[in-house]
């Protein structure tokens, strides 16, 4: 298969009265790109997009849901760019940001990660457990980061594939074993300061219960030992 320059992972769960307008957003800003969705058991009509746009992306499916990093795994180990960029299914950073990361990407050919200025879908409990989270990841990992859980992630294709296929989470927690996992094989992290579009954002996926997941699975990724070459 032609290598393309770029490719854009997306897993969706849930996601079917949005990601057709992220498809076609991302097919018209990047009409070269392979883009790889990854229906993570949705019950809604995701599945649609399957007969919707045929030929023009790559569609890949879970039969039952299995979570973010689980779905990332399947779509990296498909995609074929030089350059791959994951990203959420409502498109809440616009093709904009994504073009930003993807050039930057270029230009210096390290891992580049979103960082949002404001956070909206901000329930209770992620004001509350936000601080929690991030105090945790000091002190586990060294973190310094203010927003590991942007969906926004690009990587040159050795970095990106290299990474993945090392990670063992299933849930969200995967955003935060990609950083943990750069960090041990010594791959520099650029943040870019990115900007939500408030009004394409979906009920979020990524409830309390999701939350306490991705806190338990912070001692798994601490005390897993990885292999590494």
């Amino acid at each position: 298969m032609e290598q393309k320059e770029l490719s854009i992972i997306i897993p969706a769960y849930q996601k079917g009265k949005w990601i057709d307008n992220t498809i076609k957003s991302l097919i018209g800003y990047f009409p070269q790109a392979e883009i790889v969705v990854i229906n993570d058991g949705s019950t809604d009509n995701t599945r649609k997009i399957k007969d919707t746009f045929k030929d023009q992306i790559v569609y890949l499916e879970n039969e039952e849901n299995q979570g973010k990093g689980y779905s990332l795994r399947k779509g990296f180990a498909y995609a074929h760019g030089r350059y791959l960029v994951f990203t959420d299914a409502d498109l809440p950073f616009s093709v904009k940001n994504i073009e930003r990361v993807f050039q930057l990407l270029k230009k210096n050919k390290i891992i580049t990660i979103g960082r949002r200025k404001e956070f909206y879908n901000d329930r209770f409990y992620k004001k509350l457990l936000r601080p929690i989270l991030y105090f945790l990841l000091m002190i586990f990992f060294g973190f310094k980061y203010f927003d590991t859980q942007c969906g926004l992630k690009g990587f040159t294709k050795d970095q990106g594939k290299k990474i993945i296929s090392s990670t063992i989470t299933n849930g969200f927690a995967i955003d935060i074993e990609i950083l943990y996992l750069a960090k041990k094989l010594n791959y520099p992290v650029a943040e870019v300061l990115v900007e939500q579009e408030e009004s394409s954002l979906s009920p979020s996926t990524f409830n309390l219960i999701s939350m306490l997941r991705v806190i338990l699975d912070l001692f798994i990724i601490r005390f897993n030992k990885y292999e590494l070459s």
